[in-house]
């Protein structure tokens, strides 16, 4: 049908074909927030078979939920806001979505191009609102006579290459409300599968065939990637030190990493060459080392930023690698030391965890351990991740996701709000200070329903803070550390949760919390209270005692 000049029409045709292109390049899901300028994407995205559309009232709980989607599903999420200061609350999942590669199309409403620099209400400059944090910006033209391939091109861009996130900008003319909705294009709405990255370039990949092969692995590479890489590994016999986020149930899988690089065994037991695959993984003390030991290192990652320590790079995506890399035997001997040292480690720690009693430690093995089958434990960015990859035993049939991109707390309940969204039975694992920082996510929680079990640990403030030189400076008194650093609020985030209209529960042991994490599919928050001097204790302890263990073992 012709478009007319009517904005009425041209609004109404044009977001309609704008979705029937969005269809095309593979998009399912927009998260959407209530407004007046977003009208017409709202009721073009409401009305599309192909696209499902979920409201969530919050722009910054949209946009996590919306890069959660993406994150767990690979599959670019669309999200969709009003005109003004609406675009600003995508800010940190832009941001998120940029540093860790993540598909994310955006979508804001404007005010006409004409009222740009004036005072008229709700009217602000939204070109390149995001500046370089997204691959491309566009001004939509909405009655453009391609606005379909347009659709079709800022998604393709959004999750060829290097993936990450796109900002196309509507600068609606008023009527926003069409005098009837139209018939969605049907024609358009077959799903086309992205195109393969880059080819595969192996030139700067050593000969691994009886050399001591280290392999050390960052997260946030999508679904399946652990198992392809545990499958990769076990190929060349190749020992596998793997971030939480891809880290396979494996008998190459080195588990306990980072208590075993902190005992000085990466420096007693050092590789030929390390193959480093994706970015730097959570844990510093091998992040640490790999900056430190002046080792072979040769990186696989695709990204737009620059590896810090200087790596040799083959530019491929770390799943096209592993799927065609050469299967070179190295040295399995090598292997088996470190299926020994880990072996060792796992022991160690076993008994010094042997109770129920609550410990940030024993949280993060309950919880990943009593996840249900084929879900996702997303972890928080500060001590949450840590200790899941510090403590946990993997599971094959658990996915690990956290925001690493730039290790922000911000949205972590939205993030697997959006998760959950996907039909995945998602458990989080937050720290209060997070869960306050997104506690009105807890009300779309419990409106939306979704399979969703959210594990507050609570030691009344910011426990990460306990570890840093701040809290041992003799310069900061406890005053002015408590003030700015370790911040007691004094809350219940059970309490909080009742308020909301979520079902809540305490818990006080590790058999009580297992059984809440592994309780059913409606939503709840589970909190668990710790104290943040205890737990500086137990972490020193097990570090400690695994360090001992390593010591006597090698004599």
């Amino acid at each position: 049908m012709t478009i007319t000049d009517s904005p009425k029409d041209a609004n109404a045709f044009g977001c309609r074909d704008f979705v029937a292109g969005l269809a095309k390049a593979g998009v399912t899901v927009a998260f959407i927030s209530p407004g007046s300028r977003n009208t017409p994407l709202t009721l073009a995205l409401s009305a599309s078979p192909a696209i499902r559309d979920v409201s969530v009232r919050d722009e910054r709980s949209a946009a996590f939920a919306a890069l959660g989607h993406a994150k767990a599903t690979g599959v670019p999420a669309v999200v969709v806001c009003t005109s003004g200061s609406a675009g600003t609350h995508y800010f940190p999942a832009v941001v998120e979505a940029n540093q860790a590669a993540v598909p994310l199309v955006v979508l804001t409403a404007d005010r006409p191009v004409r009222l740009r620099g004036t005072f008229s209400p709700q009217t602000m400059d939204q070109t390149d609102l995001y500046g370089r944090h997204v691959k491309a910006f566009i001004d939509v033209d909405i009655a453009h006579d391609g606005i379909k391939e347009t659709a079709h091109a800022l998604v393709r861009t959004a999750r060829g290459g290097i993936p990450g996130p796109i900002h196309a900008n509507f600068p609606f003319e008023e009527p926003l409300t069409p005098s009837f909705i139209p018939d969605p294009d049907r024609s358009f709405f077959a799903p086309q599968a992205p195109t393969l990255g880059s080819r595969l370039q192996f030139d700067a990949l050593p000969d691994f065939t009886g050399r001591r092969v280290l392999i050390v692995a960052g997260g946030g590479h999508g679904p399946g990637f652990a198992d392809a890489l545990g499958s990769y590994a076990r190929e060349i016999g190749a020992p596998l030190l793997a971030d939480a986020q891809c880290r396979p149930e494996s008998d190459v899988t080195v588990t306990y990493a980072h208590l075993l690089a902190s005992a000085d065994a990466l420096n007693a037991n050092p590789p030929d060459v390390v193959l480093r695959v994706g970015g730097l993984p959570t844990s510093k003390a091998v992040s640490t080392w790999l900056a430190t030991s002046g080792s072979e290192q040769i990186l696989v990652h695709r990204s737009r930023l620059t590896d810090p320590l200087g790596a040799p790079l083959i530019d491929i995506s770390p799943g096209e690698f592993v799927a065609r890399a050469p299967r070179q035997h190295t040295d399995k001997d090598y292997l088996a030391q470190w299926q020994h040292l880990d072996e060792v480690a796992r022991s160690a720690i076993a008994a010094g965890l042997n109770s129920s009693e609550l410990s940030e430690p024993g949280i993060a093995r309950t919880a990943l351990a009593a996840a249900p089958a084929d879900s996702v434990l997303f972890a928080g960015s500060s001590m949450p991740i840590r200790d899941v990859d510090t403590f946990a035993e993997p599971r094959s049939n658990v996915t690990v996701i956290a925001n690493r991109g730039v290790n922000g707390i911000d949205g972590s309940i939205s993030t697997a709000l959006g998760i959950a969204d996907a039909g995945i039975h998602t458990t989080v694992l937050i720290g209060d200070v997070s869960a306050l920082h997104d506690v009105s996510a807890l009300a779309e929680v419990a409106s939306a329903g979704v399979p969703m079990t959210i594990v507050v640990i609570n030691n009344d403030g910011g426990g990460i803070f306990s570890f840093l030189p701040q809290k041992q400076d003799a310069s900061v008194s406890v005053e002015v550390y408590e003030r700015h650093w370790g911040t007691p609020h004094g809350l219940s985030l059970a309490t909080i949760a009742d308020g909301f209209g979520l079902r809540a529960r305490p818990v006080d042991t590790l058999d009580e919390l297992a059984e809440a994490v592994s309780e059913g599919e409606r939503p709840l928050l589970v909190e668990a209270r710790t104290e943040r001097g205890t737990n500086v204790d137990v972490h020193r302890h097990l570090a400690t005692i695994v360090a001992e263990a390593i010591a006597g073992d090698a004599t």
